[in-house]
């Protein structure tokens, strides 16, 4: 996945800035309308990164936390093991759902 880094948004900005700026303003505000959605595209995507890898930071730290004494932790390391397993595991299947037939193979024409 390509993620768009503020300094390259910004620099593509930058150039087409340079590009424009002995232009009159009507002509350049049609121009630079366009980059606006995908530049608040791209400020969404950085603000969206930051803050997940904000979050796995902050909790590390905590899990490193309650690794320093493990017996005086021993709730909330339980509580992060039962955490990660229903987070890993797909959930059970519905009794009362009817089986799923296998596909047939497609039947080729006449």
């Amino acid at each position: 996945m390509n993620t768009p880094t503020l300094p390259s948004l910004l620099s593509g900005l930058a150039a087409g800035t340079s590009a424009l700026t002995n232009a009159p303003w009507w002509i350049v505000l049609p121009l630079l309308l366009p980059a606006f959605p995908a530049l608040a595209s791209g400020i969404v995507t950085l603000a969206t990164a930051y803050s997940d890898n904000r979050a796995a930071a902050m909790r590390l730290r905590h899990e490193d936390r309650f690794l320093d004494d493990p017996d005086r932790h021993r709730a909330g390391l339980n509580h992060i093991a039962r955490m990660r397993q229903t987070i890993a595991l797909p959930p059970p299947p519905d009794p009362a759902a009817p089986s799923q037939q296998p596909a047939e193979p497609p039947v080729p024409p006449p």
